[in-house]
């Protein structure tokens, strides 16, 4: 998940935990909702405070977290690469497919060639044998 998506998905979490509860929730509630091990919510928690997107409230017993400026998220890079890197990917499947077609298909000529040409030398020595037996 790249940095863009996932600042949204903690921010909306952090949203939608706020109006629930009327006050801001706790990190281990944000990242109970999204799945996230707390580790890693603190790791997501200080990244988006460095960029000024969520504000940490600490107390002795808890970490609680608030939207300071959600308009930040914008600036963060999104992963667009992967997409690109799949397109190409896609493409070049699709090009080594269409590659092994073309060499199937040129197999199948040839050996219809050489079954031809077997019958050919075939018919040709049955008729040379038929000759043969016809002449005495």
């Amino acid at each position: 998940m790249d940095a863009y998506t996932e600042a949204h998905l903690f921010v909306a979490a952090t949203r939608v935990l706020h109006h629930k509860g009327g006050c801001p929730p706790a990190l281990e509630d944000v990242c109970a909702l999204l799945g996230f091990s707390v580790e890693l919510g603190h790791t997501i928690s200080r990244r988006l405070e460095k960029h000024g997107i969520v504000e940490i409230l600490t107390d002795p017993f808890s970490v609680k977290l608030a939207v300071a400026n959600h308009l930040e998220i914008e600036k963060l890079p999104k992963q667009q690469a992967e997409e690109n890197s799949l397109a190409k990917e896609l493409e070049k499947f699709q090009s080594e497919k269409k590659s092994t077609e073309q060499k199937v298909a040129a197999m199948q000529a040839e050996m219809a060639k050489k079954k031809q040409d077997l019958f050919a030398d075939i018919e040709a020595k049955f008729r040379k044998e038929m000759e043969k037996q016809k002449k005495p």
